[in-house]
């Protein structure tokens, strides 16, 4: 069984349950490639290297002819100069590397290792809910990653079966800060979409600062109205093409052809062609084009939401026959 990212106590008020929690996604790709030199079929390494200004001839054995580096200061702001001759590259030890941001062209501030060390937070043992709020109030944009949360087994299993439940019902979800790898992360605990799904969920956040603004990218066509009719025949559409979401329905149509272009290769097979891609037809009236995507609809199309629609009807007349029973 996988070890838990994280291990602890989720705090609401005066009610407490010890948790796990798990990564919910995998970042492991079936094929990983290295880089490799044609020429001689040798791996490609990267060495790390910076440029300084050549020394002069009559000081190069002497101090002052030295390029200034890290390793002489790390209060040095200014960069060196690459003027004249033709700058030396020479390879950077990891101890002398360090992370620079820079103020202005050619001026870094100088940030060494331990430095940011002493910036990571702690890791608590604790994640203090600190408001609940409807999960329609959240904007999907600000979603980052997903997190298991199960239950350690013991009596406060219960105070965690019973807060699940109550904000399943109510379609809330409890808000709240938590730190992983030293950093600091927005949070949601939720109930599972899929309420078969065991224990609840954990999802990282963006925080405000992190989004862009939508209309420093708009020029305002957004805006345009469409008519009734035109309306009309776009709910048709959407009808038409309007089904049940299952995931399983989709498929990585990149890594199919990434295996069998690498399967080909081990097998000395030809390369499979590339397929061709499909031109929309240039329909410029809108009304056209919404008659003609409606002409397209296969027949299953046109009958499943209609079969699902009749089926949910059959529920409800049903459902109202057992409340005049009863």
């Amino acid at each position: 069984m996988a070890r838990p990212l994280w291990s602890g106590t989720i705090q609401i008020s005066l009610v407490g349950f010890a948790v796990e929690i798990y990564p919910a996604t995998s970042t492991t790709r079936p094929f990983s490639f290295h880089e490799i030199d044609r020429n001689t079929l040798s791996r490609v390494r990267r060495a790390n290297v910076s440029e300084a200004p050549a020394p002069d001839a009559e000081s190069a054995d002497s101090e002052e002819g030295e390029a200034p580096s890290a390793k002489h200061s790390s209060s040095l702001h200014l960069a060196p100069q690459l003027t004249g001759s033709a700058p030396v590259q020479h390879t950077v030890e990891k101890a002398d590397i360090v992370k620079g941001y820079e103020y202005e062209k050619g001026k870094y501030a100088i940030v060494e290792p331990a430095e940011l060390k002493n910036l990571r937070l702690a890791g608590k043992k604790t994640i203090e809910i600190s408001q609940f709020s409807k999960a329609a109030e959240i904007d999907p944009t600000l979603y980052e990653k997903p997190y298991f949360v199960m239950p350690k087994s013991g009596p406060q299993a219960v105070a965690f079966a019973v807060m699940r439940k109550s904000m399943a019902e109510n379609g809330m979800v409890g808000v709240g800060e938590i730190v992983f790898s030293g950093r600091q992360h927005l949070m949601t605990l939720a109930p599972p979409h899929d309420q078969d799904q065991p224990g609840m969920m954990l999802y990282t956040l963006r925080f405000a600062t992190e989004l862009r603004n939508a209309r420093d990218y708009s020029n305002g066509a957004e805006s345009s109205q469409g008519d009734v009719a035109q309306l009309g025949l776009a709910k048709q559409l959407i009808d038409a093409y309007t089904r049940p979401f299952e995931v399983s329905n989709f498929k990585d149509h990149y890594e199919e052809a990434l295996r069998e272009l690498v399967e080909a290769k081990i097998k000395n097979l030809p390369i499979p062609e590339p397929e061709a891609e499909k031109k929309p037809p240039k329909v410029v009236d809108l009304m056209e084009a919404l008659r003609r995507s409606l002409a397209q609809v296969t027949p299953a199309q046109e009958t499943q939401p209609a079969a699902e629609n009749a089926k949910n009807s059959k529920e409800k007349t049903a459902g109202t026959r057992r409340k005049k029973s009863a």
